[in-house]
Parts: C-alpha cells; structure tokens; sequence
C-alpha cells in the first residue's frame, strides 16, 4: 500500500500505537521477517470495508508486520470470491458474502481462512405501531435483499431457531441493507433485516423484540476470511503477516484509544459524513467487541455455517473442516498478536 507522509494528526497517532505495540510485544524484531511476495488484498468497496482500509492505511499495521500488500476493490457481493477464484487476487479479509461454502463445494480452489467481525452486526427494524415481536411478523412484508442471500438467510435462520414459519412472512428483495433500512422509512415495507449503523437513525423505524441478531445468533460467523489454495500453499508467509496486521486492526478498533482515528478514518471514506451512524458502529465495536486478534475459527463455527446453508438449500451436504477451511494462517498469526 502507499502511505501519505503529510498525515500529521494519523502520524502522531501511530507514533503512540507504536510505542503501545513495543509494550505488548509487537515490537519489529519480533515479527515476523518481511514477506517478499505481494499479498493480494480483495474486498468491496462499501463503507465499512473502506473504514478499515483507510485505518489500516494510516495506522501503518502492514508496515509492523512487514506485509507487502495491495489491495483491490472489487464490487457486487460475489465479486471478491470471484476475483480470487479466477486467480486475481489472493485473499479476502472481510466479507459478508454468504455463499463461500457453496462456491468451495462446487469446486472453487478457495478455503475458509478465518473471521473477519464474528458477532452479526446486523438487527430488525420495523416501522412505528407496527410489529414489536419476531412472532409479530407474520403476514408482514419484510425487506431483506436477494432470496438466498445474506439477510434473507439470517433472517431464515433466525425464524428457524424460534419456531416460526418463514412461510408466513412475505420476503422482499429491496437490495443492500441500506435500502431495506428505507423501505421501512417509506413505508415500502413492513420490516426489514438492516446494519446497526441505523441504531441512532431518527427517522422512525424501531428495532423488534429478539431483533438483535449478535444475541439471537450468537454462533453465527457474521464475515469469513477466505484465500485461494494456491496463496496458502505459495504465499504462506505473507498470508500469516496479513493475518496477523489485521488481528492487531481488530484489537485496536475495539479500545477505546482508536476513538479518533476511527472517526477521522470514516470521515475520509463517507462523502457526507454521517456522525450519528459512525457513532453507532463505534459503540457496537466498544460494547459487543464483534472482533478478535484470533481470526481462526473452530469445526463448530465451520459446521454452524454448512447446517444453516444446508437448512436454506444452498449447501447439499457437510464436508470435511479440512476440505472447506486452513486456519494455519490464523493459527501462526495470533501467536504474533499478543
């Protein structure tokens, strides 16, 4: 990545992060030695992926731990998968794309490589004097994007470990979660499945009883970290560096010293900077800590994933932790990370 010298106000925060990672054993002698291979870093270009993007710019954590990166956006929810199925790009570090073990199951050389933010930072909003309950919804419209996809999933699973009948509830395909969000504004929908960056939003919507889905889902993987096999068999080395800088982002995103950073970082990445949706982020990262420096993940959070895809229909059957996932990487990197 490039870095831009005259960022005074990011440089003296990095200076003190430096010295706070000399205390906690991050210091540069004891990470590991400069990967010479370029680690290519794929993501979308959304709002969240480009808080951390800049964060991880500015606060210099690919330099700590000697990462030659460079990263690529690509847009549309499959569009990091693809990038690195054809083999133009190596890794991808955050994504909610709800498909990667379909996609591996039909043969895509790609492996489950670890987490990106764990708990779903995702909740249910519904219009005012309407639904106050998830029992509450049916025979109402709920926006929840594509079928299948992220949010209508969550939302089936959500309802299928309540006891509710999904049938009961008419499914409307409204796009991101932004627009679901204002559907329900409008009064397009009834409800809708939304990021908690609408938690402080005033224009109406209120979230329902058991809406919140870190609480109601608490062993749903909200983001996988993915790779191509071949960067975890040629690229190793880089592939635990970059595991290990963004286990170090994660554990800083959740202090409260990264306050101002956090904010100046958003502030570059949103046009119209939105104070009271930054706010709500900030607060869901300080209260819920939806990440970890230990971006590995266990057969238990693997197999979470495969039960819910195959209870939806997008996955035919289990197989093996190892046939669909490599936390090496993950493993090798939260031993850098302490």
């Amino acid at each position: 990545m490039t870095y831009d010298s005259t960022r005074r106000g990011f440089l003296r925060r990095a200076g003190a992060l430096g010295m706070g990672l000399a205390m906690n054993g991050l210091a540069a002698p004891q990470v590991a030695r400069a990967a010479s291979t370029e680690i290519r870093i794929v993501s979308n270009p959304g709002l969240e992926n480009a808080t951390l993007n800049a964060l991880m710019d500015e606060l210099g954590y690919f330099r700590t731990f000697d990462v030659n990166a460079r990263i690529i956006q690509v847009p549309g929810p499959t569009g990091p998968f693809d990038a690195i199925a054809r083999g133009a790009a190596d890794v991808c570090m955050v994504s909610g794309y709800n498909l990667v073990l379909t996609r591996i199951e039909q043969g895509a050389p790609v492996k489950i490589i670890g987490a990106g933010m764990k708990k779903c930072a995702l909740t249910i909003f519904a219009r005012p004097g309407g639904a106050t309950t998830l029992a509450d919804l049916r025979g109402k419209t709920v926006a929840v994007g594509p079928k299948l996809g992220l949010l209508h999933t969550l939302m089936l699973q959500l309802l299928k470990e309540r006891g509710i009948d999904a049938s009961t509830i008419d499914f409307v395909d409204h796009g991101s979660n932004d627009q679901c969000f204002d559907a329900v504004v409008s009064g397009a929908a009834d409800a809708c499945c939304a990021s908690i960056s609408h938690l402080n939003d005033e224009a109406g919507p209120n979230v329902i009883s058991e809406g919140n889905l870190w609480q109601a889902l608490p062993n749903c993987v909200f983001q996988t970290a993915y790779a191509s096999d071949a960067a975890l068999g040629a690229k190793h080395e880089g592939m635990v560096a970059v595991m290990a800088a963004y286990g170090a982002l994660y554990d800083y995103l959740m202090s409260p010293a990264s306050h101002g950073a956090f904010f100046d970082a958003r502030k570059r990445a949103q046009k119209n900077f939105d104070v009271a949706s930054a706010k709500a982020i900030w607060d869901f990262n300080q209260t819920q800590r939806p990440y970890s420096r230990d971006l590995s993940l266990t057969e238990s959070d693997i197999g979470y994933l495969q039960d819910m895809d195959i209870g939806v229909g997008c996955l035919k059957r289990k197989q093996a932790f190892g046939a669909v996932a490599d936390m090496s990487a993950a493993r090798a990197a939260a031993k850098m990370v302490r």
